[in-house]
This record gives structure tokens, sequence and C-alpha cells, in this order.
């Protein structure tokens, strides 16, 4: 592992990231310390990328089914800086407002990239949350189907941000189970 040179977070950055994001002092020193380890000797975490590769196979997103969908919304070109790192985090935060946490799990679920979920993506995330080869696809479309015939209230096969938040609000534990901790 490397480690970033002697630079730390001076005092005023930690304020303004923490009036930046719904993180706590604490998790943004524990972000810096796990960046700096993943950084090659020497270097400054300000100057420094991360690949997809490297902070998909951290603790926190290692056994998360959507691992390389959550690192692709919160990377810049397949890269991470720190702060793209702290923005992930912050929206996976406890504190984090719904809207925002409904905004970035719409990104994340909609695998085409749209601007829709369609039943395609609808099966994709049913796919990943079940984790099993048991289960027929024709139970995995039935069960999409049946979130699209819900949540779909223009009827047009598609779920916008609005109906995708009318469906999460459908489900109380949507938004307590959107969240990694840091």
């Amino acid at each position: 592992m490397g480690q970033c040179s002697s630079v730390s977070l001076k005092k005023e950055e930690l304020e303004e990231y923490q009036v930046l994001t719904f993180l706590t002092k604490g998790e943004i020193l524990r972000i810096h310390e796990a960046f700096c380890n993943s950084c090659p000797q020497g270097k400054d975490y300000r100057k420094e990328k991360l690949t997809v590769e490297k902070v998909c196979t951290w603790p926190q997103l290692k056994l998360n089914p959507f691992r390389d969908r959550i690192c692709k919304v919160f990377s810049t070109d397949g890269y991470f800086t720190f702060e793209d790192v702290l923005g992930m985090a912050s929206v996976f935060s406890d504190l984090a407002c719904p809207v925002l946490k409904i905004e970035y799990a719409f990104r994340i679920y909609d695998f085409n990239g749209d601007g829709f979920i369609d039943e395609e993506d609808l099966q994709n995330v049913i796919r990943r949350l079940l984790n099993s080869e048991n289960i027929r696809e024709e139970v995995i479309a039935s069960m999409a189907n049946r979130v699209m015939e819900d949540a779909d209230l223009d009827n047009d096969k598609m779920l916008s941000v609005a109906e995708f938040e009318y469906a999460t609000n459908l489900c109380p534990d949507f938004l307590n189970s959107f969240r990694i901790d840091f």
C-alpha cells in the first residue's frame, strides 16, 4: 500500500469539507486516511487520482452488488479524486437529505444511462439485489413488471425521477438502506 506524503488536512480544509458535505469531522478524516493509504508512496492526496478499480476494492464497497455502478456515477472519467470520494460518501451518509439520495440512486439504477429506469434496468437491479442464479428470468421479469405497474404513473413503460421517488416512498426502508459507512 502507498501512503500520501506528509500533506495532511488543514483545519480550514476540514471545516470547509464539513460545510460542503453531510459528513462529520471523523468521517472526513477516515476517508482521508483511506484515500492516502491507496495513493502511491509520496504523492499529495490533493493531486492524486485513484482508479475506479482501486476504490471498488475498499471494504465499504467490495461486497456491494452495485459497486461498479456507484463508482461509475461518482468518479470522473474512471478516476476518483479525494473530493469525488467525499462526494460519494456524503450522498451515502445518514445525514444526506432524501432527495439527494433518491437522485443518486436513480442514476445508479439507470444502467443504460438514458435518464429513465425501464424494465431492463429494473431487471438488472433485481438480479443484483437477489444475487442468485436459482431464480428464473421469468420471475425476475415478473417482479420488474410489477414494480413498473405500481410506479409508472404515466404508463410510458419507464420511470422518471419523480416516479422513482414515488416508488421509493412505497418502500420506507429504501432510504435507510441507501447508506455506506465510511
